[in-house]
């Protein structure tokens, strides 16, 4: 009798239990309810939607007003005609195939194509050719495709051409922007005064991008102003010219950090045909300035105030001088100069001949006339072959002469998708 009430007991204490531990579980599933209708109701926590162009909208611009930021706005392949689309912040443009290729868009002279006003990193423009933007008739004349104020939006794998603008033909940034560009060509872009494909104040982000064939009195490529900060990566600068200085790049009281890229056959009439740097912090790391010419007495290198690093980079067959005479001298180390129109380690560089690892010998170009400056397995630039015993590569490019045939300027390369220095060599 005793053993049967101590069952029970433990049977109905048992059953207490798990009646208890149900109506915990019936709490949570009510109140994850709760906190799921909640966030699906309030404003700003919607989920993303996807607006297609022209199925949603048949304009850019139109799907562009209705997005909301983590909205994507996806545009069919095909031709455009607009001009002045505002960017909200968040908002992911893309086209069908992410691809240039796709999608045109054709200011046709009526304004730039992108405004990017307090745009954050999260806002991204993927796979678009941009053309026909002009921003002369603008009350801020800057950008011709793009203009960015305090903005930083991520531009991937566009293409820039025949832009136009008082300063940055094809882009242009203020103090407080970033924008990022990421495998994007610049190429027959014009500016009035300063940087004919682009112009900015502020930070800015150059990957595996192409400059080619932009025009502007500064800055042939681009042109860098006071305060700005600037990184390019693994780019390029082909065929630019300036009617002042800087026919790749110019830089006044900036902070430049370029590596692993080619300045090219770049022109300026008074000097500083592949680089002017006036009292800037500037830094060339493993790269390679080949055939820059320029008129009168100018060199490839201008360079005032403080002092430009070069490291482990080329300058060869310059159409003049290395460095003009009035220019403060660089410091070299690592660097091959070899075959330039004015002569090579002299004149202010000769103190820096033989020492720190730098060099003079043909690099070996596999074939430059054709864009292509990797190196013959035998050149004194690849780390076995250095006879200053520099183990570090020396250029922009290692080894590969595997096809010495000319690089197509073609937007789809046969199974890789879009590449822009490619399509500008």
């Amino acid at each position: 009798m005793i053993a049967r009430v101590s069952s029970e007991k433990n049977f109905e204490s048992r059953t207490q239990s798990l009646a208890s531990i149900s109506s915990i579980y019936i709490l949570c599933f009510i109140c994850l309810l709760m906190v799921t209708s909640t966030y699906c109701l309030m404003p700003g926590l919607a989920f993303a939607r996807t607006f297609s162009v022209p199925e949603d909208s048949p304009t850019i611009k139109g799907a562009m007003i209705k997005a909301q930021p983590g909205d994507i706005v996806l545009v069919s392949c095909g031709t455009y005609y607009e001009h002045d689309i505002r960017m909200k912040s968040g908002v992911a443009l893309w086209s069908g195939t992410l691809q240039p290729g796709c999608v045109t868009i054709d200011a046709q002279g009526n304004g730039r194509h992108f405004n990017f006003d307090k745009a954050d990193t999260s806002t991204a423009l993927v796979g678009f050719t941009l053309t026909g933007g002009s921003a002369q008739n603008s009350p801020f004349p800057d950008g011709g495709s793009i203009l960015c104020v305090d903005s930083a939006p991520r531009i991937t794998n566009c293409v820039f051409t025949n832009n136009t603008a008082h300063q940055g033909g094809a882009v242009s940034w203020d103090s407080q922007s970033h924008p990022i560009f990421d495998n994007c060509l610049f190429k027959n872009n014009k500016a009035q005064s300063n940087g004919g494909a682009g112009s900015g104040q502020g930070k800015a982000t150059f990957k595996i991008c192409a400059f080619k064939s932009n025009l502007a009195l500064i800055g042939g490529g681009l042109h860098l102003a006071p305060g700005s900060v600037i990184q390019l990566l693994s780019s390029t600068f082909q065929e630019n010219s300036a009617g002042n200085t800087g026919g790749g790049l110019h830089a006044k009281n900036a902070q430049c950090n370029i590596q692993n890229s080619v300045f090219a056959a770049n022109w300026a009439g008074l000097g500083g045909s592949a680089l002017s740097s006036q009292d800037s912090q500037f830094a060339l790391t493993r790269s390679t300035l080949y055939g820059n010419t320029n008129d009168f007495s100018g060199a490839a290198l201008a360079v005032t105030g403080k002092k430009v690093q070069f490291k482990n980079s080329i300058i060869a067959f310059s159409g003049g001088a290395v460095i003009r005479p009035d220019s403060s001298i660089p410091q070299f180390e690592g660097c091959n100069i070899f075959g330039n129109k004015g002569g090579d380690w002299v004149a202010s560089l000769q103190d820096q001949a033989g020492t720190n690892d730098n060099i003079s010998q043909d690099p070996l170009f596999c074939a430059p006339e054709y864009g292509n400056f990797s190196l013959n397995k035998l050149s004194t630039c690849l780390p076995g072959n250095n006879p200053s015993g520099n183990k570090g590569l020396v250029g922009a490019l290692g080894a590969g002469c595997a096809s010495s045939g000319p690089i197509k300027d073609n937007q789809t390369p046969s199974g890789s998708g879009f590449r822009a220095v490619s399509a500008g060599l």
